[in-house]
This record gives structure tokens, sequence and C-alpha cells, in this order.
């Protein structure tokens, strides 16, 4: 007589899916959770201090605008299964271009005479989009790898940007049409705060609510796939790098209206810093894809950690110790997971 097969596989298969989907179901608060775990922790070692609108409006969210701005251009390009290392050089040298201009007049060929703010600006942007759209090339039809690829253009990005501005920070940028940009207040809140928040809305509206979006998502999910379903997935890789250097660049003249400085070492930290906001935003959102509510609570969740680690007497490598392994911390619980659906 042959014995029935064990019910206790199909049991542990249903527990684990059922497991699974109440931590998917709980993922969504984890980045919220943990806003509000360390607003808690630092509000309470420095009530008088932390938790202050001065320091949470000018401290946290001014200076966070920037970062916002260039991990969402990060987030195009990781929707498609890439990366972009050059975010900070290429920022940079967009920024040198429009400083440039506002420094020194080039229409009427009078050193003393500004260009026009918004010439300037758009030129910067330009600047920006030619270098997405280099970056694409090399990866998109030339078949370079990413991370080669952006790696070496970071270094001619800002090389260039240097020899543009010999080397030496641009100061004085204080035209009031492009300082105003960045430091002029709207309802109560400074213009950084909304234009990172419109540039975020936007592209969150690009990658969510429209057909390039979608085949954006498609490529980054299974590219050999995309391509079967005739989506050219070339054109939209390069569309998705060009998009990342148009907005990288917008988030470096943002911050030299902020500091009517233009200095081509400020943007070096964004590429790391993009880069964990989405994978912050990966693991709290999405079950793992890049998505832009992710990736802006990440950037503010790393922040916020940083802010609160000022007020501390520890020494700065031991903050960024901390945050690279709260970093770590928060990307495990889905990548076990991952490892636990291919066993």
């Amino acid at each position: 007589m042959s014995e029935s097969p064990s019910p206790m596989p199909a049991a542990e298969g249903a527990a684990r899916r059922s497991g699974a989907a109440g931590l998917a179901r709980l993922r969504p608060l984890v980045g919220p959770g943990a806003i509000i775990v360390i607003l808690a922790i630092f509000g309470a070692l420095y009530p008088t201090t932390f938790l202050t609108p001065t320091n949470l409006l000018d401290n946290v969210l001014d200076t966070v605008s920037f970062l916002v701005i260039v991990a969402a251009a990060q987030t195009i390009v990781m929707v498609v299964g890439d990366f972009d290392l050059s975010v900070g050089g290429l920022a940079a040298l967009a920024t040198s271009f429009t400083a440039a201009m506002l420094a020194t007049a080039t229409l009427a060929g009078d050193p003393q005479q500004p260009g026009p703010v918004w010439l300037a600006v758009g030129i910067g942007l330009a600047v920006g989009l030619l270098c997405g759209v280099v970056n694409g090339v090399l990866v998109s039809y030339l078949g370079v790898m990413a991370f080669i690829a952006t790696l070496g253009m970071s270094e001619v990005f800002v090389n260039l940007a240097r020899f543009r501005v010999d080397g030496k920070p641009v100061y004085g940028l204080v035209e009031a049409g492009f300082v105003e940009i960045a430091r002029g207040d709207t309802l109560g809140l400074s213009n950084k705060i909304w234009i990172a928040l419109l540039i975020a809305g936007a592209i969150w509206f690009l990658l969510d609510r429209t057909t390039l979006g979608r085949r954006m998502y498609a490529v980054g999910g299974n590219a050999e796939a995309a391509r079967y379903a005739g989506i050219d997935t070339k054109r939209v890789r390069l569309i998705a790098f060009a998009l990342c250097g148009l907005v990288a660049a917008a988030a470096g003249i943002l911050q030299s209206a902020s500091t009517a400085t233009a200095n081509t070492a400020a943007t070096g930290p964004w590429m790391l810093t993009s880069i964990a906001g989405v994978f912050l935003g990966m693991a709290m959102f999405r079950g793992g894809r890049p998505n832009l509510p992710g990736t802006v609570l990440g950037v503010i969740l790393l922040r916020l950690l940083q802010n609160g680690l000022n007020f501390t007497d520890l020494n700065d490598y031991l903050q960024s110790a901390i945050s690279g392994l709260v970093i770590v911390i928060a990307v495990l619980p889905p990548a076990i997971a991952r490892l636990r659906a291919t066993r």
C-alpha cells in the first residue's frame, strides 16, 4: 500500500507565501517609521535644537532638496537597469558653464556685464543634457558597461569643469535673478524645496503614468523580453541617461544659486548619496524596484540621520560609518527575501 505524500511541503510553502505577503504589506511603513524613530531619538536627546523649525527646515529640507533632485535623476537610470556614476561630475560641468557666463559676459563682449540669467541657466541645462546623451550612446549603442562608461566620463566631466573655471571656485554669483531661483520663498517654503518637489513629481509622473515610463520599467525588468515585445531598448536607455543628465544639471545649478558660488568639488559626494537613496527606496517600496517615492524618503532619511549625528560628539569618520551601516541594514531584508525565494 503506497503512502500518501506528506502535506508538510505544501503547508510550509503556504506559510512562506503568507509571511512574504505580510512583509510586503509592512514594507511601505518602513521608511516613515524609520524617519519617526530618528526624529524621536534625536528629539529626545537634543529637544531644544534638533526639533526646531530652523534646523528641520534650513538644515534638513533646504539641504536635502538638491539631493532629492539628483537622486531622482539616478532613479531614472536605475529603472532601466543601469547606474550613472557621473552625476556629480556632470552637475559640476553644467554648473561651471552657467557660472562662467554669469561671472563674465559673453554676448556683448563686455567682461563687466553678466550674461542673461535664464540664458546661462539654459546653457547649463543643455550641457547636462548633452553629457547624458554621451553616456547613453556609450552604454546603449556602443555596448560599454554603464559602470565603466559613467565612471570614466565622471573624470572627464569634473576635469572639464575645473578647466572651465581655471580650477577655482567662482564666487559672487549674486545676480538677483539667479540667486532668487533658490533663495526666494513661496508660501513659507524656500524655492529650493518647491523646485525639488516639482521635479520629483514630474519624474514620478513620467515613470508611473506614461508609456515611456512603463517601457523603462520593462527594459529594467527584462531587456530581452522587452525587445521581443517591440520596445526599442537602446532608445529607451538613451532617453533615460539623457534625462538623468538634464535633471542632475538642474540640481547642480540650483545648489550654485543657493550658495551664490560654483564649486566643482561640491557635487562630488552626490554619486554615492544618490545611489544609496535609490537603494533605500527599493528596500522600502515596490518589492525591490527603483521608485520615486521610495527614493525621496530614502534621501530624507539619510539627511535626517546625518543631521542628527552632527549634534553628537562623534568623530566625522564614525558618523559616516554609522550612515553606511544604516544603509546596509536597510537593504538586507529585501536581499534576504530574494535569496529565500530562489531556494
